[in-house]
């Protein structure tokens, strides 16, 4: 189980058996790398920790991601997320992005993209972002924006993996008459391999 708070990350061991939550375990604190914000992380089936955090001006900034075989005590070299510099962005109801691991360990990002992706830096045009990580690890996918109609993304997008290559994405958006709907996207083909 893994809660988040504020610049650290508070780990707590997972229990692997139902007796295991009855005895007292240690809890850590750890500062997220770099001075980042807004941290999310994600638990594989092997026990590695995987992070994606927030660095820059709020309104436009970039997202970096590491991981961590040791339970947090150290981390990987951080690579940046977003293939477009500043397109990230961590603002209003915007709380940074949302990781997920699928089946095979395979990591994905999904963010609210910044307003410096808007022809003429329009406001509530931004896009639904997403990502994974490539096939050697070595750095993140060129992003693509998921949102087909409707801009105008109401609070931050949610993103789930299962264990058959599925991924899933949602946000709320606006309908006509500024009444708001749930959008997602459900990425056309297996992303894992």
């Amino acid at each position: 189980m893994l809660k988040l708070l504020g610049i650290g990350v508070l780990l707590l061991p997972v229990a692997s058996t139902p007796g295991d939550f009855a005895r007292p375990e240690t809890v850590t604190l750890r500062r997220v790398p770099e001075g980042g914000i807004q941290p999310q992380v994600a638990v594989d089936r092997m026990g590695n920790l995987h992070m994606v955090y927030y660095k820059g001006d709020p309104g436009h900034g970039d997202l970096y991601y590491v991981r961590s075989r040791d339970g947090g005590v150290s981390f990987s070299a951080p690579l940046r997320v977003n293939s477009i510099v500043d397109s990230a962005i961590a603002t209003g109801n915007i709380r940074g992005a949302s990781i997920a691991v699928g089946g095979n360990g395979r990591v994905h990002v999904a963010w609210n993209g910044s307003h410096t992706l808007t022809p003429g830096r329009v406001y509530g045009k931004e896009p639904m972002l997403y990502t994974r990580l490539n096939d050697a690890w070595a750095a993140c996918e060129p992003q693509r924006d998921l949102i087909q109609m409707a801009r105008g993304i109401d609070d931050g997008g949610a993103l789930a993996a299962d264990a058959f290559g599925n991924v899933y994405v949602v946000w709320h958006a606006p309908r006509a008459r500024h009444r708001r709907r749930k959008q997602s996207a459900r990425l056309d083909r297996p992303l894992n391999r």
